[in-house]
């Protein structure tokens, strides 16, 4: 496998086309649990942790990458999601990318005279890493006025456990001009069939006016019900005084 068409999503932007390197490290303390009369060292899993890493070259043309990256040094709660190996086709639930909320560590900038001028970013998770399945893409292809709804997709057919989470992420990257107060939002609900008869909103995107990226407070499964495997998003653009109006984005959904 060649890589070669990762996707790369911070907060409001997606900065793709600006990485030559991207990695996602997902890591685990390893505690030692030896007792003493034995000959082997015994280990055990600890707290996890996690980083998004990248390289690339530095734009300073009209996406302003490198003020938007080094503004985010040290904010927290910047919603990250990376796919290594494209954006995936919605429905396919088994494929996706990685979502975590973060704070930016490292912004280094600089290197040899003469050469293209490199970045490096590093962002630690502030929350949990999670598998991020696609429920609509709007990066292309924006959302039009009105409601658009996406496509249902079977996130579990066996049921969520007692310890797993709902998890959400809504990337707003782009916005008409003069958009309305009450903008553009977005809910994930679910549903016991793909025909959705009927169904119950799990997550909820307020509306925004701007672009933003944002990651929802995860839901225990105790919230949950049990014969509901399907979910969808459903992103409204609002009306207003014109039914021109688009956005342009990508939301997400995980369980773990």
């Amino acid at each position: 496998m060649v890589f070669s068409c990762a996707h790369v999503l911070l907060g409001a932007h997606e900065f793709s086309s600006q990485f030559t390197d991207v990695i996602v490290n997902r890591s685990s303390e390893s505690l030692d649990v030896s007792t003493m009369g034995t000959g082997t060292r015994k280990h055990k899993g600890g707290v996890k942790d996690a980083s998004v890493t990248g390289k690339g070259f530095v734009n300073l043309g009209s996406s302003l990458m490198d003020g938007v990256i080094f503004g985010g040094v040290a904010a927290d709660a910047t919603l990250a999601t990376v796919f290594i190996n494209g954006i995936p086709v919605v429905a396919c639930s088994t494929a996706g990318g990685y979502g975590m909320t973060g704070v930016s560590v490292k912004h280094v900038v600089g290197g040899s005279y003469g050469q293209l001028l490199p970045f490096d970013l590093d962002l630690q998770t502030q929350h949990d890493l999670v598998h991020a399945v696609v429920l609509d893409n709007a990066l292309s292809t924006a959302w039009s006025t009105g409601a658009n709804t996406g496509t249902a997709i079977p996130l579990s057919t066996s049921g969520m456990s007692t310890e797993e989470k709902l998890y959400g992420g809504f990337h707003i990257t782009a916005l008409s001009t003069g958009i309305v107060s009450n903008g553009i939002s977005a809910v994930i609900a679910a549903a016991s069939s793909s025909g959705f008869a009927t169904s119950d909103t799990r997550i909820t995107f307020s509306a925004k006016t701007c672009k933003s990226g944002t990651w929802a407070t995860p839901i225990a499964s105790s919230a949950l019900s049990t014969d509901q495997p399907f979910v969808r998003a459903v992103i409204t653009v609002a009306t207003g005084t014109s039914t021109g109006y688009s956005a342009s984005g990508l939301i997400w959904v995980g369980h773990q």
